[in-house]
């Protein structure tokens, strides 16, 4: 008990409970345990229902969580209760990752098998179009189960803003535009034509001379 009490960072009565409770339950908890204090307001509907409303979405505030429970199942709760409902559901506080609305996931996993037979990194050259605007109204924190990302599914925000389009590949960035408004086409192909395969055909007759010198 002494060497598991040990590796788990716990005391060694706790050791002994849990295997006492193995050996009488089969599980590592008291099944005919009772709670003591007052009985939770929410009943196992409710708590049903605050999963779904995060799960669909999860940048909720709990003062709006408040009103809807509220508002749809007729319960007044305070701010103490929902934040613990939270934790007994295992919902934890994070930073929203955005997914595009418009991603079709079928069109990416085909891809990612197509460039899985490039195994030579000097082949690729990146591009990314980042942006700022005064336009980021969005949530950036939101809910979601330990170990799981926090995911919003969102039209991403357009207008005009400032944007910059990088080329980076292994030797570091090698062309950059940036253009007040959003990348078009016609601006990304321009940049295509214009400085990237530019640079790459100036940098293959660079090796090329120096080579043959």
């Amino acid at each position: 008990m002494a060497e598991i009490a040990a590796q788990a960072c716990c005391s060694i009565g706790l050791v002994s409970k849990v295997l006492r409770h193995y050996r009488e339950y089969g599980q590592v908890s008291d099944p005919f345990r009772q709670y003591t204090g007052r009985p939770s307001k929410l009943s196992e509907a409710d708590l049903k229902y605050i999963d779904t409303i995060i799960t669909a979405n999860p940048s909720l505030y709990l003062d709006e969580i408040q009103q809807r429970l509220a508002d749809v199942r007729g319960l007044e709760v305070s701010i103490a209760t929902l934040s613990r409902a939270l934790i007994s559901l295992e919902l934890t506080r994070k930073q929203v990752s955005k997914a595009a609305s418009e991603r079709d996931e079928g069109l990416r996993t085909a891809w990612e098998a197509m460039m899985a037979d490039y195994t030579d990194p000097e082949v690729f050259v990146a591009l990314d179009e980042s942006a700022v605007d005064g336009h980021t109204g969005q949530r950036r924190y939101g809910r979601s189960r330990i170990g799981n990302p926090c995911v919003r599914r969102m039209s991403f925000l357009r207008g005009i803003r400032y944007s910059i389009l990088p080329a980076l590949t292994t030797d570091g960035i090698i062309a950059l535009e940036i253009v007040e408004g959003s990348i078009t086409k016609e601006v990304f192909l321009t940049f295509l034509r214009e400085q990237v395969v530019r640079f790459n055909f100036q940098y293959l007759y660079t090796v090329a001379i120096h080579i043959l010198q």
